[in-house]
């Protein structure tokens, strides 16, 4: 037993010497240097801008909301479309992902219907032609470019140098030695990248109020975080890989720049095409123009059915309506009575063709949701071939910034759509009435509308999804990184195993 423990002892110095020894070489060189100067200049100035960026959509927000309550306070009419405005995510300092192109308010109105939709616009297009520089892009392109380059020639050009066959020739394993280069050349750009964090932290708590580090924002902070850690490990392994794989170390180089072009950027964005390609589906504006066209001709039904209703009811007063005029006659006894018959038994006709047509439209939305969401499954499938990927769906959704928004604000679209509807147009509903008598239309508020005591409507509370439930959805792309890691570190350890150092 006393052995066992000596040789252990042994094993972890000389562990502990070769990782020493990796991470001097590592910050004698001048990469190491460069690293540093971009993860302290470029994260905190990506964090700052974006910051910047998010205190412009709140003041927008917070401006269209007032210009909201101001302009509709005193409307009290079914015509009015209640407006209600989505807050940016505070977390989108780390991510900007899909801002820009995802709805930042929702409308609802008195026919049961919402809809989602940017009023603010682009406010930077130049930024956006050219991207952003936020924590995420310096991650998934500027970073994870770097992190090839920090390895190219990590066991390349040792062989090329002779130092390697130096090294192996001592009493070392072969696992020793590879997981030394790895731990030591991660560890030392770990560190860099952690320093530019904290300075970025430093800057935000200095210059914004977004309680970064609060219990509120830190779980999904330290998420993004550990998150990030395991997908710089993944192409720290992959690099190390490729450096072993790879005969010189201008091979290697070359590899890498090969690989990362085909991970960063070909294979994402090439697998929406793919799917297009593979599962074609009709375009939004097609599936509005066939609920509008729905939605018409359950009206038309409703009014024919509201036509045939008064006209029995008037037929049993002993009226006709086919000469029923509305100017002369509409205050006399019997057409009195059958107002009050029709107002009686419409309600369920109404609801009827309601539910009609709440069906009508929610089967085409539902087939159009399952189309897309096939059409969205083949391509995220297809990019996960890439762990840029499956980072870039991870990351987004925790910042509420990505696919899963979507879903989120379809979510709140229908719990507004029903606040609107039970607080506001209900009530004035009550004093709405419209009377379709042989030709002739006759609408309009029989009651004092202004009279009642409502507020319209506006989003109270905006709900995003927790972080549980974001990891619990992204479950594929989070077991993937975890994968990804593993799988790289393991092939680099077993290929240098059989590797010839001469």
């Amino acid at each position: 037993m006393g052995e066992i423990n000596s040789q252990s002892t042994i094993s972890i110095l000389m562990l502990k010497h070769l990782i020493l020894k990796e991470i001097r070489e590592i910050i004698m060189n001048v990469r190491s240097l460069f690293v540093m100067v971009i993860c302290v200049i470029l994260i905190p100035l990506g964090m700052y801008v974006s910051n910047k960026e998010y205190e412009q959509s709140m003041s927008a927000y917070k401006e269209a909301e007032r210009m909201y309550e101001e302009r509709s306070k005193d409307e009290k009419d079914l015509g009015l479309t209640a407006e209600g405005y989505i807050p940016p995510s505070p977390l989108s300092i780390f991510s900007s992902g899909l801002s820009d192109y995802l709805p930042n308010k929702i409308n609802a109105d008195s026919r049961g219907e919402w809809w989602a939709e940017n009023e603010y616009g682009i406010n930077n297009p130049i930024a956006l032609l050219f991207g952003k520089i936020d924590f995420f892009f310096i991650v998934t392109i500027i970073l994870s470019l770097l992190a090839f380059m920090f390895t190219f020639n990590s066991i390349s050009g040792e062989k090329e140098s002779g130092t390697l066959r130096l090294v192996a020739a001592n009493p070392v394993p072969r696992w020793m030695i590879i997981l030394a280069k790895i731990e030591g050349n991660y560890l030392v750009f770990l560190v860099t990248f952690i320093v530019g964090i904290i300075t970025g932290l430093v800057l935000l708590t200095l210059t914004t109020s977004i309680p970064i580090l609060t219990f509120t924002y830190l779980g999904p902070f330290l998420a993004i975080l550990l998150i990030s850690f395991l997908f710089l490990f993944i192409l720290f392994n992959l690099g190390i890989l490729l450096s072993i794989i790879t005969g010189n170390s201008g091979a290697s180089i070359t590899a890498s720049l090969l690989i990362w072009i085909l991970i960063a950027i070909l294979i994402p964005k090439i697998s929406p095409m793919i799917a297009q390609v593979i599962y074609p589906i009709e375009t939004e504006e097609t599936i509005n123009r066939q609920k509008s066209m729905k939605r018409i001709e359950i009206h038309e039904e409703f009014g024919n059915a509201g036509r045939d209703l008064m006209s029995v009811i008037m037929k049993e007063n002993g009226m006709n309506a086919e000469n029923f005029n509305m100017f002369t006659d509409w205050d006399i006894p019997a057409f009195k009575a059958s107002r009050d018959d029709y107002d009686a038994k419409i309600n369920d006709i109404k609801k009827k063709y309601d539910e009609k047509a709440r069906e009508a439209l929610e089967k085409i939305e539902s087939n159009y949701r399952s189309k897309q969401e096939t059409q969205e499954n083949i391509a995220k499938n297809i990019s996960r071939i890439s762990p840029v990927s499956c980072y870039t769906y991870l990351i987004n959704d925790i910042t509420h910034t990505g696919l899963g928004e979507l879903r989120n604000i379809k979510s709140n679209g229908n719990e507004f759509l029903h606040f609107a509807e039970s607080e506001y147009y209900t009530p004035i509903r009550k004093n709405f009435k419209e009377y379709r008598i042989g030709g002739s239309i006759s609408s309009g508020y029989f009651g004092d509308s202004r009279g009642l005591n409502i507020k319209i409507p506006v989003l109270q509370k905006y709900n995003y999804p927790t972080l549980s439930d974001t990891l619990f959805s992204n479950w594929i792309d989070l077991l993937l990184i975890c994968f990804y890691a593993l799988f790289f570190f393991t092939i680099s350890v077993f290929q240098f195993i059989k590797y010839d150092v001469r």
